[in-house]
């Protein structure tokens, strides 16, 4: 007998969820949106959906925060703006 995936409880994603992260008012305060960061990843395989994740607080995985970091520098970049460091961005450091 095969048993169903289990579903996340409430606990689950209340842990999953860290807020408003500091790389959403930078953005702002840089004049980015997030298709500029998509558009700037060059291929790296990242999506609007983890851009938004990103900015409104859903944990990324590490990995996940690199690629946005990099992406987010990269459109900076375009920009003649410095280089944001992981904890200019996020407050917390993913799993």
């Amino acid at each position: 007998m095969t048993s169903e995936p289990e579903k996340p409880t409430q606990a689950d994603t209340e842990n999953m969820l860290m807020g408003v992260q500091p790389l959403d008012a930078v953005l702002e305060a840089r004049g980015i949106n997030n298709h500029e960061v998509v558009a700037a990843a060059g291929g790296n395989g990242l999506t609007h959906k983890v851009v938004q994740k990103a900015r409104k607080g859903r944990q990324l995985t590490a990995r996940g925060q690199k690629k946005v970091l990099a992406a987010v520098n990269a459109a900076g970049k375009l920009k003649e703006l410095p280089p944001l460091k992981h904890d200019e961005a996020f407050n917390y450091i993913g799993r």
